[in-house]
């Protein structure tokens, strides 16, 4: 990864384990394509001082305690994200890592796209055919990049994105160069401008690219981004477009859902047990991020304190919407004492067995970021939410087989049919990261239903729409400093 000069705690440096020097970077497009890998590699990261926040998959974590469907007891780890402290309290140093790491990311992808620029873009020069298509390939990833992790930012620390507003209200600085200067916020429509322009861009500069592996942005995981973006702007048809688009790609280049006899593959081999991962985090046993890992507090298998004395439950009445056939039934554990490796595991009800380490001693595993199921449900949703029910229908049936064979089809229509899909979406992305940002978009209320949630272990019970929390706070460091900059100049 590209090693950047910043200043000061508004743009933080990153240098991550087998960054190379800057000549060596500038020197050509391998340089490059390495540079881009060592971001994509960061996804996954150590570099916080909280454990639990291991780059995106401990986001994914948390966002999920923020939520309605996921709940534990008694272990402290994270429980200041169940409680949503966290959110409003600038000075957390699990708000500032959130910030913090988006930002690394994205000026990375500055460095390489300014290198790229400066470098390989003369006017009238004309490249040999390989090297136009390295350019255009580590641009198109690095673009996709910029545009996601500013996604993430503003649904972190901005109100809503309201299709029927004006979206004036602040957003996040989109940051489109590497310099270290203080930058205004954005207004909300302003970010997802400049996010639709980026991936715009980036779908054109990726026309046709088969990447090595899914550790890469392809068309597919690009067109499944603008299928989120749509889906958050409450843009219906378009959602709908962009994710049966990415469908076509991902099932042509070989994806397919996961199949009954899949579903206990435990999500750590995922990129080699099925064909369901369309952009993902790959990991061998050789590459530990030891406590870091998501499997270290996801899993129910691990040997940590997180996972032994407080393991991640499904809500109750979350699990209780599955019907009878679901065979995701066998992803939780309703008694709480089916396969406890060691007497001395939690043994609370609706214990999760979705996530599965590798082994006890580690943690290490593959991390979805994106899979087809994703895309089916999105899709479904979309065109339920746009009046194309024959097509939500369609998209909903080829889905819910491959979880309930006794499955024939819904009955439902309008609001109800959406729900339904909803639903589903609960239940197969559980523990992924989505639900909060779910509820979100929705404008619908934190409602935590389950009889196994505990509000004063969890803080509360129901939390509105108009509640304090739904907004991040952006962090002290940062408006200290831009505050800092101001007086000195």
């Amino acid at each position: 990864m590209v090693t950047a000069a910043g200043c000061g705690d508004s743009y933080l440096d990153t240098a991550p384990t087998g960054s190379v020097s800057a000549p060596t970077v500038y020197e050509n497009l391998s340089g490059l394509y390495r540079a881009l890998n060592g971001i994509h590699r960061k996804m996954v990261s150590q570099d916080l001082a909280n454990q639990g926040m291991g780059g995106e998959p401990g986001f994914m974590l948390s966002r999920e305690a923020h939520g309605d469907d996921m709940t534990w007891s008694t272990q402290s780890w994270h429980q200041t994200h169940l409680t949503w402290a966290i959110n409003t309290n600038p000075s957390s140093s699990y708000n500032n890592g959130v910030w913090k790491t988006y930002y690394e990311l994205i000026l990375n992808a500055n460095k390489i796209l300014e290198i790229l620029d400066a470098n390989f873009s003369s006017p009238g020069e004309t490249l040999p055919e390989h090297i136009a298509k390295q350019r255009d390939q580590i641009k198109g990833e690095s673009l996709a990049i910029r545009a996601w992790a500013h996604f993430q930012l503003v649904q972190y620390y901005a109100k809503r994105y309201d299709s029927l507003g004006e979206n004036s209200q602040p957003g996040v600085p989109y940051r489109e160069s590497s310099a270290p200067t203080e930058m205004a916020r954005n207004t909300v429509k302003d970010v997802y401008t400049k996010i639709n322009r980026d991936l715009d861009a980036a779908l054109l500069l990726l026309k046709d690219y088969k990447a090595p592996d899914i550790n890469h942005y392809t068309p597919k995981a690009v067109y499944g981004l603008k299928a989120r973006v749509a889906l958050t702007q409450q843009d219906y048809a378009k959602a709908a477009e962009y994710a049966t688009q990415a469908i076509t790609l991902a099932e042509a280049d070989g994806h397919r859902l996961m199949t009954p006899d899949e579903l206990m593959h435990g999500f750590a081999n995922i990129s080699t047990a099925t064909k369901e991962a369309i952009y993902a985090a790959l990991t061998r046993d050789d590459q530990t991020v030891y406590f870091y890992s998501f499997y270290a507090y996801m899993s129910w298998n691990f040997n940590s304190t997180a996972v032994r004395t407080g393991i991640k439950c499904i809500s109750q009445s979350t699990y209780d919407m599955m019907s009878a056939g679901d065979l995701r039934r066998q992803w939780w554990d309703p008694s709480g004492t089916a396969a406890v490796p060691a007497s001395n595991y939690d043994k609370s009800p609706y214990q999760n067995r979705k996530f599965t380490a590798r082994s006890t001693a580690n943690a290490v595993g593959d991390v979805a970021f994106m899979r087809l199921s994703e895309l089916y449900l999105t899709a479904a949703e979309a065109l339920a939410r746009a009046g194309k029910e024959v097509d939500a229908k369609r998209y909903l049936h080829a889905f819910v087989t491959q979880r309930d064979p006794q499955y024939t089809g819904s009955q439902k229509t309008g609001n109800a049919l959406a729900e339904e899909i909803m639903t589903h979406r609960r239940i197969e992305l559980w523990g992924e990261g989505f639900r909060w940002f779910d509820l979100k978009r929705l404008n619908q209320p934190c409602e935590r239903k389950g009889n196994n949630f505990s509000e004063t272990f969890c803080g509360f019970i129901i939390r509105a729409q108009d509640a304090d929390g739904w907004v991040y706070e952006i962090p002290k460091v940062e408006t200290d400093y831009n505050r800092l900059m101001t007086l000195n100049y």
